[in-house]
């Protein structure tokens, strides 16, 4: 796997299709790494010079021990890095969930380098009053696993959702998929969602791209979503039918076949503003 070096550390990535056709570039959820892309990748690389890099403390990417080298503004500007380093003018940037997070991040921060952007499964500030109960549940469970993880490691926590499964194999690969993960990276990385910047006030003027915001119907991070569009009314909403949290990894091809409307529709320059359901 390729990589490059961005702040005294190395990031790794990956890059598929025709480096001369129009860049789009995904970022990964939390604790998960570019291969979540794969079945998304293989749908659309044939039209575009697709590109997904392991985010810092993730995968085959640098994750520092110290905690203070986590911030949503680094992550994204690692993001900058990648472009700079494959010689990227010009983008659509696509992010899931925490992948999202960072995307919004350096869309606010870079929004000249970006042609589009895709939000799916995220939010743009970490708490808001009309957030509902189920993402603050989520929002407990994750802090849970996070105080594990910062106690007794990723392979603790590995063996104990293991524990809730009666097939050896199953169980076995999930231990392992847990020990593969930095705890470093994953404790880093929570602090980075709880701490990043309320971008609700700026995205509605910052956004200067056309913008697709995806969400799965059951999502418990839905409600976080549907208050992020509010800011954002010429934006393109989709919502996923009978789907929960990771719409690129739940439904590939109905998120791929999204994809491409969006891409089409800006390369031709018509208007993304709208509402849908698929599914």
């Amino acid at each position: 796997m390729p990589t490059f070096e961005h702040d005294g550390l190395t990031f790794a990535y990956e890059t598929w299709g025709d480096p001369e056709a129009p860049a789009v570039v995904l970022l990964h959820g939390f604790t998960s790494d570019l291969r979540m892309w794969h079945p998304v990748v293989e749908r659309i690389a044939g039209d575009y010079a697709v590109i997904a890099m392991d985010l810092r403390g993730h995968g085959q990417s640098a994750a520092p021990e110290d905690l203070s080298l986590y911030t949503a503004e680094l992550l994204a500007g690692d993001v900058g890095a990648l472009l700079d380093h494959l010689g990227v003018d010009l983008c659509v940037l696509v992010g899931c969930s925490f992948g999202g997070m960072i995307a919004l991040q350096y869309a606010v921060d870079a929004p000249g380098r970006l042609a589009g952007l895709v939000l799916t499964d995220t939010s743009a500030a970490y708490d808001h009053p009309d957030y509902d109960e189920r993402y603050r549940e989520r929002e407990r469970r994750i802090e849970a696993t996070t105080e594990v993880v910062a106690r007794f490691g990723t392979m603790e926590l590995g063996r104990r959702a293991a524990a809730t499964i009666s097939d050896p194999f199953l169980a076995r690969g999930l231990r392992e998929r847990y020990a593969r993960i930095s705890a470093a990276g994953w404790v880093g990385c929570a602090k980075v969602r709880r701490e990043r910047p309320n971008l609700l006030p700026v995205i509605g003027a910052r956004l200067t791209m056309p913008v697709m915001v995806c969400f799965g119907e059951d999502d418990p991070v839905r409600s976080a979503a549907e208050v992020m569009c509010r800011e954002l009314p010429r934006a393109r909403q989709v919502m996923f039918r009978a789907t929960g949290h990771g719409v690129p990894v739940l439904q590939p091809e109905r998120f791929s076949r999204e994809l491409i409307r969006f891409f089409r529709d800006l390369e031709d320059g018509r208007e993304v503003a709208g509402r849908s359901t698929v599914g």
